[in-house]
């Protein structure tokens, strides 16, 4: 019960309820003290007039002068709260009476010795006391007991008196009720002054009760009045205050420290911590919405996917620390010449991303030509070495004919590496399939995802082995396009413009279809021995990895084949733009059971060996030695094989065109060939 009073309810029942006790103890003390003090009194009177009054009537008694003896009585009759008075003789007979006896008992009367109170009740006390008839003294006739003369008095009559108490019984409730008075009186001055001590004491702990919640719900800026009348609790109030505003200062302090903190890691999680330039992951979300407003209203920019030519030439020649000091001074040569609404980004090593708001196609051209030019005219010193770089830079129009941020970014991809092929430090522009090429033919659509499926054929170049022990050779699949005039046309433009989507995964499995159909006939040929087969994906299978696989076990399924038969190839640039894509893709295709390859390794990429750990690598050596010439394009190669047979992955050494670089394969540490001076690519047999 205790528990559920507060603190105020607590002080005030500590000082009233002993207060009340008290107070109670008092008045009822007064009170009966003064009820017996007037009843003594009333008594002491009435023994006063019935001693008075009996020596008065002894001689009216003897003689029997009733007129005597009634001028008496009512003379005592006359005295105050006297209601009744009568005298008795010997005998009890009534001689004399004056007013209304009501309680008059003979025998009680006579049974009286001396002056005493008979009865108290009904508003009156009875009082008695005898007429005593003292004998004459005569020497002569005394009587001597025992040597002493002793005279005995004679009852000769009795006197009764009754006394009226209503002015008692008045007087009582008089005491009584100013007692009470008196005492609530002085209970209430208690109780304010109980209250006023308790306000004084429960206000300020109440406040600062109420502050200490407000603080532990979050408001810090908050102080109580220091207005307290006790020494003590202003003193704790103004401590209370002192600390809240420590703790306030010490919260907006932390607080903007996290905030800023805050803001750092916001700003590094979207900005490249080299060249302060934003990364990919705020390339990519700048992309998505650029794409959108492209489609929404309208607007129209343009896409830069810039490449750094020769940069790995400064990386392994002078290391890390000059390769990192080039990309920070590149970064800051680019940032200088964009406008305002530009973005610039790092989205890779040595790659770098260029989003043009609100840009036309010409003036898109333009800017990206300038900036190639500023690359190709920047001299890099370090340490007494001069270099000099250029940028492949693969343009793409944002103008709403692609549908998604994927697409142009793939577009942009393959415009930079047709730069990169056509012999670097080049713009080119992605060209739609609206925007053909004179040089190129047009592509007839049959499919209903845009695929020419009437037009597609499969070829394979085999794979051989060029160590010992010799492995059986196999074969990457390879899709043409055969035209309206019977020429075959390699699916470059249709890549692009199906990497991806549904139409990208669609190609794909139709090859699939066609590459199992191809193994099971094969297998069914005493003639021919079973083979393997590369299958090229395009970034829709990468993405709809789970989709693909189910295609994959049915087919695999329906001809009865052994997953080991396939090995899926996905392009290192593709990797390393998709690096938790090509992670899963991978670990489902060990689950099939199927073989991964990753082609067109270079040295930006060679940490995918280690993250993915595929089974194959294709490494070019026509184009390492295109991009950092002939001795540092054959020691990355080197470098790449060794990396690899480290991590028991076998390489296979991709587009082999030169007979000097056919007899060196084997010393340069790879396991496989491929390429034109292996076997020229042939038309799979259905």
């Amino acid at each position: 019960m205790l528990r559920r009073l507060s603190l105020r309810q607590r002080l005030l029942l500590v000082v009233l309820l002993p207060a009340a006790a008290l107070a109670a103890a008092i008045a009822g003390l007064f009170v009966v003290r003064s009820t017996q003090a007037a009843d003594e009194a009333l008594r002491e009177r009435g023994l006063a007039i019935v001693s008075f009054l009996a020596p008065a009537a002894e001689f009216g008694v003897i003689s029997g002068n009733a007129g005597t003896l009634t001028n008496l009585v009512q003379a005592v009759l006359e005295q105050r709260d006297v209601a009744a008075v009568a005298i008795f003789d010997s005998a009890g007979e009534r001689i004399a009476v004056s007013g209304r006896p009501r309680l008059a008992v003979p025998a009680r009367i006579l049974a009286s010795r001396e002056a005493t109170v008979l009865d108290q009740r009904d508003q009156r006390l009875t009082l008695a006391a005898p007429v005593l008839s003292a004998p004459l003294a005569v020497d002569d006739l005394a009587t001597r007991v025992s040597g002493t003369s002793q005279l005995m008095p004679a009852a000769t009559g009795w006197v009764y008196v009754e006394l009226d108490t209503q002015a008692l019984d008045a007087t009582k409730r008089t005491i009584l009720a100013t007692t009470l008075t008196l005492t609530c009186v002085g209970l209430a001055l208690t109780a304010w002054l109980a209250t006023r001590l308790a306000r004084a004491l429960t206000d300020p702990v109440m406040n600062l009760a109420r502050a200490v919640d407000e603080m532990a719900d979050g408001r810090l800026d908050i102080a109580v009045p220091e207005n307290s009348a006790i020494a003590e609790l202003r003193t704790l109030q103004r401590g209370f205050n002192t600390m809240a505003q420590s703790i306030a200062s010490a919260h907006h302090t932390l607080q903007a420290r996290v905030d800023e903190a805050t803001a750092q890691l916001a700003h590094q999680a979207l900005h490249d911590p080299l060249t302060g330039l934003p990364n990919r992951r705020a390339f990519e979300q700048a992309l998505d919405e650029a794409v959108s407003a492209s489609r929404r209203a309208g607007d129209q920019g343009a896409l830069c996917f810039i490449d750094l030519d020769r940069f790995k030439i400064v990386n392994d020649t002078c290391g890390h620390a000059a390769g990192d000091e080039l990309l920070r001074r590149i970064a800051k040569l680019l940032r200088e010449r964009v406008r305002a609404n530009d973005l610039i980004c790092r989205v890779g090593g040595d790659e770098f991303a260029l989003i043009l708001r609100g840009c036309s196609a010409e003036e898109a051209a333009r800017i990206a030509e300038t900036l190639r030019e500023a690359v190709a005219a920047f001299r890099f010193n370090w340490e007494g070495r001069r270099f000099s770089v250029g940028a492949s830079v693969g343009l793409v129009r944002i103008d709403g004919g692609l549908d998604s941020a994927a697409d142009v970014l793939v577009a942009a991809d393959l415009a930079c590496y047709a730069a990169k092929k056509g012999g670097r430090n080049k713009v080119i522009e992605h060209e739609m399939t609206a925007r053909t090429p004179q040089n190129e033919p047009h592509l007839y659509i049959t499919g209903p995802e845009g695929i020419p499926f009437s037009q597609l054929e499969l070829y394979g170049q085999r794979i051989v082995s060029i160590k010992p022990p010799q492995s059986p050779p196999w074969h990457e699949v390879l899709l043409r396009i055969r035209d309206g005039e019977d020429v075959l046309l390699t699916p470059g433009e249709l890549l692009a413009r199906l990497a991806r989507g549904s139409a990208g995964l669609l190609l794909d499995q139709w090859v699939l279809e066609r590459a199992c159909a191809h193994l099971a006939r094969r297998s069914d040929d005493a003639h021919s021995p079973a083979s393997r087969l590369g299958l090229n994906l395009t970034p829709a299978s990468l993405s709809e990895a789970a989709r693909y696989f189910d295609a994959l076990q049915e087919q695999l399924h329906r001809h009865g084949l052994a997953p080991q038969r396939l090995v899926l190839e996905i392009p290192a640039a593709l990797a390393a733009q998709c690096p938790k894509e090509c992670a899963a893709f991978a670990a489902l295709a060990r689950d099939a059971g199927c073989a991964l390859a990753l082609e067109r390794l270079d040295g930006n990429a060679s940490a995918l060996l280690a993250e993915i750990r595929p089974d194959y690598v294709k490494i070019s050596l026509k184009t390492l030695t295109d991009a950092y010439g002939l001795e540092a394009g054959c020691n990355l190669a080197q470098a790449l094989c060794g990396m690899a047979a480290a991590l028991s992955i076998r390489t296979i050494a991709s587009e082999v065109e030169d007979e000097l670089f056919r007899e060196a394969l084997a010393d340069y540490g790879f396991d496989y060939a491929q390429g034109l001076m292996v076997e020229a690519p042939a038309a799979l047999r259905h």
